[in-house]
């Protein structure tokens, strides 16, 4: 008889524990983007364009709280203009991804670009932050984008090899013979789930490793 009174307040713990961890998935990123706006401090600041601001970062890195810095649709040089707002937050890191977006620009050059990623490199050391620099991602189906991006990542790696700065192949899983796998992605540009995952792991792996 007792037992049977029993069963009922197991069954609700155990509702409770599940909806408590559904809940803490769902809302891990707001919380903890409000977290960091309160206490003016984060471990790790994600920054860059439209691939940046669509990741809810406090959810799939496992070092927090990570302050998202992301702009849909910023160049490099825009971008460049917005790299001082992570320091007050004195991070450990900054991961950067952007220059995706000069390509459409009229005046765009691998040059403007890196010259663009140097300037935030400088920001950041100067302020005694590491910055970590991500390799550019291909986009499904575009042979002709994929070979400026590689452009740039090229340049982009003899760059760090030089000044001993971090960078990450965040995209090296995420390829096929298409460039960006059909799987990975919402638009043949954006990533999906799927591919946040692939990149997050990336993330995790680095930071694992320190």
């Amino acid at each position: 008889m007792k037992l049977k009174k029993k069963i009922p307040w197991v069954l609700f713990a155990i509702t409770a524990l599940f909806m408590t961890a559904i809940f803490s998935l769902k809302y891990r990123h707001q919380f903890y983007q409000k977290y960091i706006n309160w206490n003016n401090s984060a471990e790790i600041v994600m920054f860059g364009d439209s691939h940046t601001a669509n990741g809810k970062w406090n959810s799939t890195i496992n070092q927090n709280p990570v302050l998202k810095l992301g702009w849909g649709g910023y160049t490099s040089e825009m971008l460049v203009d917005k790299i001082s707002l992570s320091v007050p937050f004195k991070p450990k890191y900054v991961f950067i991804l952007c220059g995706g977006n000069d390509i459409y620009q009229d005046s765009f050059t691998v040059e403007n670009t890196l010259n663009n990623l140097k300037l935030m490199a400088d920001t950041l050391k100067n302020s005694s932050i590491t910055p970590v620099f991500q390799k550019l991602l291909y986009q499904h189906k575009n042979p002709k984008f994929n070979t400026t991006i590689d452009s740039i990542n090229n340049a982009l790696t003899n760059y760090c090899l030089k000044e001993q700065i971090d960078l990450l192949d965040i995209g090296k899983d995420m390829y096929d013979s298409t460039g960006l796998k059909a799987s990975l992605t919402i638009d043949n540009l954006h990533l999906n789930k799927k591919g946040y995952a692939i990149w997050s792991k990336a993330i995790n792996n680095y930071l694992n490793s320190y």
